[in-house]
């Protein structure tokens, strides 16, 4: 029993016991708190006038705005091409990307099935053209399928861009 009742052993104790007293007594650190947003970005939400062109065949289109409320961390993009389908009840397309100057919108592989080529036409040039009057930084519209270059939908050349007249 000597063995353990030595002098370093007792000091060991009595180190870890007066370490083991002042962390206990120590005060408990408060978590880092986010800092929370000012009030009027907060609460800040970005409208986007779409210029929606709605196919009036055989005049053409009626030209409609329609004031889209864009929240924080929203897409504005998404949301145009989302308030396009409902208000046309066309399929969704797919994304839409602007890339040096023009915007590339990815169509749904039945995005114009049972249409003939006037609905095709009608529909592919809606969009382009709500697109073009919504957002200033595109010139031009191109279209892909699924991801990928087309020569075509069922009707249309859609290796030709669609410009605004």
């Amino acid at each position: 029993m000597r063995k353990y009742l030595s002098v370093y052993n007792l000091l060991g104790l009595l180190v870890f016991a007066l370490g083991l007293f002042v962390y206990w007594q120590s005060p408990v650190p408060n978590p880092p708190k986010a800092l929370p947003l000012p009030a009027d970005e907060a609460a800040r939400e970005e409208k986007l006038t779409l210029n929606l062109y709605r196919p009036d065949p055989p005049q053409g289109f009626l030209r409609e705005p329609v004031v889209l409320e864009v929240g924080l961390g929203e897409n504005p993009y998404e949301k145009a091409l989302l308030a396009w389908a409902q208000a046309t009840g066309s399929p969704t397309p797919l994304g839409l990307f602007a890339a040096e100057g023009r915007l590339v919108v990815d169509l749904p592989e039945d995005f114009v099935r049972g249409l003939d080529a006037e609905g095709e036409v009608y529909r592919l040039y809606s969009l382009a053209y709500t697109l073009l009057a919504t957002f200033p930084e595109g010139s031009e519209v191109r279209f892909l399928v699924e991801g990928q270059p087309s020569p075509g939908l069922a009707h249309l050349d859609l290796e030709v861009p669609v410009r605004l007249p």
